[in-house]
């Protein structure tokens, strides 16, 4: 790809070479300020804010100035500003250890990245770094070289002139500041004076991050007239006394001698003993193999595609590339993102060739297979340049690929393809895929039972890290392997209204070309990653847990779950009616009519108006979201609680009522897909449409599950875990109150209640349960004392009261809180009890806010994670007990912590004793598992 045309550098710089200097200590720590309320991090906690900064700006330096030149400019040792004036740079604050620690890393990782770019950092003993870029500036501009300064500090504003402009790089963060060139042609208008002038402007008005005195009491504005006013520093301070303004003349007069020291110290010195080495700084092609794995390492994933064109704009932006190895070899530039495993797999479009194909993939160790929803064809790999693509669903009008090769094979369901439908279908046969369940499902959708699933790259990537932004092949091909993988997108085409064509009006040969590519970096994801897993003891959750739920969840979605679209149509009517009435209440409560989803016209109403008081503010104005709005509401407003009512019936009905019969299916069912990689707690989701979040809690939210129901003759059957995830506090804390208190059976809140009150349990009233229970949970989520004292509408100083006895009691789940963020904040990961990890960089943030949501998080996670590990087993046992007992009940959904079967009617004991069974026996804990089983003819009624 050519590069994008250079913008212009400066006018003077017309016909010269150009020698961009860069400040690059300054640079370095402005890019690690810039988002220090919340740095970039890994997940291993490495601060990577300045590089990140920098290394942005270097790719984006290359691709829009392609420099020809480039010195990377550090300061050394005790400069002579300080030895003259000790206060020089005195007041900078210090940083802390960690902080310290941090900044020392990222300097480290920034000479790491200037060395894979082959940019030159030079530092001279006692000088700062703006005497050396001042010295290379004014020797460049001498050799008729155009010298570029980048760097923020206007003290490189008294160099400009000819052969010399500056370029402020500008800085992200909050405080974001846009690219600014300066030259002879607008300096004036930066400061207000001339490039001549600006040392006297500076020594008058200083410079306080520098330590650098000025004369205290003349500011900007001041000291731009007294110099258009007197010429320079020299006639002012000796015409002083004649300064109309009393301030100025006062401040002049009694600090003549700071005004001269304050010129010394902001004169940049242009004798510096360094050379300007051309050669040196040469802009050579960059090692873009070692970038590639640095970005790797330090998880710049979006960055690694750009180096892809990175060489090419180096060499075609006319800059000499690095020296060959061989004297006289011409260069080659190394590509960062090495192409697709294979350009031109092997197509097997004529049946005779299949028996020789199914033969070695009968041999092979590991099969790995692509295919897409359509089932325009398949791809089949067994090592990296072995690979081959079946196409036999392709499709055109002119019938072009069935005549020519490459052309369709019979269709999969021919006796001509019996060997490949043997080979899926025969367990014995190890076959690995990314996402295979799309391909499980599509293979279902054409009778096609997919046995023998050994591996998953996007499970096996998810089980490595579950807080990866993405699992897509393309990404994981890119971070773990440098390989820039062709994309669907590429061969389908995108339009305005989704993509140009299906994968069956695809020429096999294109089609072949990205298939057998995905499937070649299956294998060699599992290569990469095998170690990893390995070492980090994940091999369990991934073979045990992980793989062999694939085809219970594929089962699940084929199932799906039968839907009663006439009584959606009525709850949907029925809603109507009520939001037309909370809509006339919420009028009459406001005192008039007004826009009630308008967040502006609801502030007006809510503050101004009603003169309520504002609970907390955005950047627009009071807030006005459910949290605000329930704590008006607990003031006994009536407008708040209505809002609240009006908010959650409309997205009730939107979301849920309305929404489900476009799901529907022809068989009267919904078949929703369950995601494996969508939660970092390893909890499954749902889509297409979400059933994870029905609302529960509230009645009309409990009342949507009653439109899921059961066919004639059967019942749906639920099995929810008690109270799994206080069990498993119980069971990793060891305090033995909390586990007593669940050993001993009944009711752990009223039990947890007796035990902080103090009182025997037949004494424990509601409130105290419901206070316990809240105490609880809240336990779980890390709840602090402010969000327990809103829950329980208590003071702030009740709350902390009440904390205080629940850990004087249970003192053992304190010690495990406290224990398991420190070992998370040593680690940077927590595990659950069956090993999977979260790493939560979090723990190291220096927002307190973010830092605890981190402990929240490392606390959370092993019992949410443990839940979902227990539940997913229970889904595979039950799965195949049911099978083996062969039984017709099909479990058909996973919510949380409950399961929900369809069971023929007579099955209903012995299918609820199995289900019953299989889950409390699913682990070995401290304390028992206890699932409650009911069934009914809708999801309501089985909860009972």
């Amino acid at each position: 790809m050519p590069p994008r045309p250079a913008p212009p550098i400066p006018a003077t710089s017309a016909g010269k070479k150009n020698v961009f200097l860069v400040d690059g200590y300054a640079l370095i720590y402005r890019a690690f300020f810039a988002m220090i309320a919340r740095p970039l991090t890994t997940k291993s906690g490495e601060n990577t804010s300045a590089v990140w900064g920098i290394t942005n700006f270097l790719l984006r330096l290359y691709e829009n100035y392609h420099p020809e030149y480039i010195g990377w400019v550090h300061d050394r040792g005790v400069s002579f500003r300080q030895e003259q004036y000790p206060e020089y740079k005195a007041t900078r604050e210090k940083l802390g250890e960690e902080l310290q620690q941090d900044f020392d890393r990222s300097l480290e990782r920034v000479c790491q990245i200037l060395d894979a770019f082959h940019i030159p950092v030079i530092a001279i003993d006692g000088y700062e770094a703006d005497d050396v870029v001042a010295t290379l500036a004014d020797r460049a501009a001498q050799r008729d070289l155009q010298a570029v300064i980048v760097s923020g500090d206007k003290d490189f504003y008294q160099l400009i002139g000819p052969g010399i402009a500056l370029l402020n790089p500008g800085r992200g963060g909050q405080a974001a500041v846009e690219e600014q060139w300066v030259d002879q042609s607008n300096a004036s208008e930066r400061l207000g004076v001339s490039p001549a002038r600006v040392v006297d402007y500076l020594a008058l008005v200083g410079d306080s991050s520098d330590n650098i005195p000025g004369v205290k009491g003349i500011g900007d504005k001041t000291a731009v007239q007294l110099l258009e006013a007197y010429g320079d520093l020299d006639t002012i301070l000796a015409r002083a006394a004649d300064i109309t303004g009393k301030r100025p003349r006062e401040a002049l007069l009694q600090q003549g001698d700071k005004a001269r020291l304050s010129r010394q110290l902001v004169t940049l010195r242009r004798d510096v003993p360094v050379e300007l080495d051309l050669e040196q700084l040469r802009v050579r092609t960059p090692d873009t193999e070692t970038l590639a794995t640095l970005f790797t390492e330090l998880e710049f994933r979006t960055l690694i595609p750009k180096l892809a064109d990175l060489a090419s704009v180096v060499v075609e932006g006319g800059v000499a590339p690095a020296a060959a190895d061989e004297p006289g070899g011409a260069p080659a530039p190394a590509p960062a993102l090495r192409a697709p495993l294979l350009a031109d797999p092997a197509i097997v479009d004529d049946p005779a060739g299949l028996p020789a194909l199914i033969q070695e993939l009968r041999r092979a160790p590991l099969v790995a297979l692509q295919t897409e929803p359509e089932l325009a064809g398949i791809s089949f790999a067994v090592a990296p340049g072995r690979s081959w693509y079946l196409p036999f669903g392709h499709q055109a009008r002119d019938g072009e690929f069935d005549a020519t090769p490459p052309r369709n094979l019979p269709s999969l369901a021919s006796e001509a393809l019996a060997p490949v439908r043997a080979l899926l279908v025969d367990p014995t046969v190890r076959k690995a895929g990314h996402d295979i369940k799309a391909a499980w499902v599509a293979f279902a959708r054409a009778g096609i039972s997919l046995a023998g699933v050994a591996y998953d790259s996007m499970v096996a990537s998810f089980v490595l890290d579950p807080g990866n932004r993405s699992h897509a092949i393309n990404d994981l091909a890119r971070e773990h392997l440098s390989v820039e993988l062709p994309t669907t997108v590429s061969l389908l085409g995108k339009g305005k209204g989704g993509m140009e064509r299906t994968y069956t009006q695809v020429p096999p040969a294109e089609a072949a070309r990205v298939s057998a590519a995905q499937a070649e970096m299956v294998l060699r994801l599992e290569e990469a990653f095998r170690s990893d897993i390995e070492s980090h003891h994940l091999k369990r959750l991934l073979d045990e847990i992980e793989i062999p739920l694939i085809p219970v969840l594929v089962d699940m979605e084929a199932t799906g779950i039968v839907v009663d679209r006439a009584l959606l149509g009525e709850m949907s009517r029925g809603f109507n009616k009520e939001l037309i009435q909370l809509e006339l209440d919420i009028y009459r409560a406001a005192g008039g009519e007004f826009n009630i989803n308008s967040t502006p016209q609801l502030r007006t109403v809510l503050f101004e108006r009603l003169k309520l008081p504002v609970q907390k503010r955005t950047k627009t104005g009071a807030s006005t979201d459910v949290e605000v709005l329930e704590q008006l509401a607990a003031l006994g407003h009536d407008v708040p609680r209505l809002l609240i009512e009006y908010r959650e019936l409309t997205k009730l009905k939107s979301t849920y009522v309305d929404a489900l019969p476009g799901y529907i299916g022809p068989d009267g069912r919904v078949h929703t897909s369950f995601n494996q990689t969508g939660a970092a707690t390893g909890r499954l989701s749902s889509s297409d449409p979400n059933l994870q979040n029905i609302p529960v809690r509230t009645r009309r939210g409990g009342e949507i599950r009653r439109a899921f129901v059961a066919p004639p003759g059967h019942l749906l059957l639920t099995a929810d875990y008690s109270q799994v995830e206080l069990r498993l506090l119980a069971h990793l804390s060891e305090d033995p109150a909390f586990v007593s208190a669940f050993q001993r059976g009944g009711d752990i809140h009223r039990q947890t209640a007796a035990v902080i009150f103090g009182v025997p349990e037949a004494s424990v009233t509601g409130e105290m349960r419901a206070r316990a229970k809240t105490i609880n949970f809240a336990t779980i989520y890390g709840q602090g004392a402010l969000a327990l004292s809103r829950q329980l509408g208590i003071t702030l100083e009740e709350a902390k009261s009440f904390i205080k006895q629940y850990f004087e009691r249970f003192a053992g789940v304190r010690a495990w809180l406290d224990r398991t963020i420190d070992d998370a904040r040593q680690r940077g990961f927590v595990e659950t009890l069956f090993g999977r990890r979260r790493y939560i960089p979090e723990l190291r943030d220096r927002n307190f806010s973010i830092r605890a949501f981190g402990e929240r998080t490392a606390t959370n996670s092993p019992l949410q994670g443990s839940a979902a590990d227990l539940i997913k087993i229970a889904m595979i046992r039950i799965h195949a007990a049911l099978q083996q007992a062969q039984l017709r009940s099909k479990m058909v959904l996973q919510v949380h912590d409950e399961l929900v079967f369809e069971i023929p009617e007579g099955e209903r004991l012995v299918a609820g004793a199995l289900v019953k069974r299989e889950m409390e026996g699913v682990a070995s804990l401290r304390v028992p598992l206890v699932v409650s089983v009911g069934a009914g003819k809708n999801w309501i009624d089985a909860k009972g």
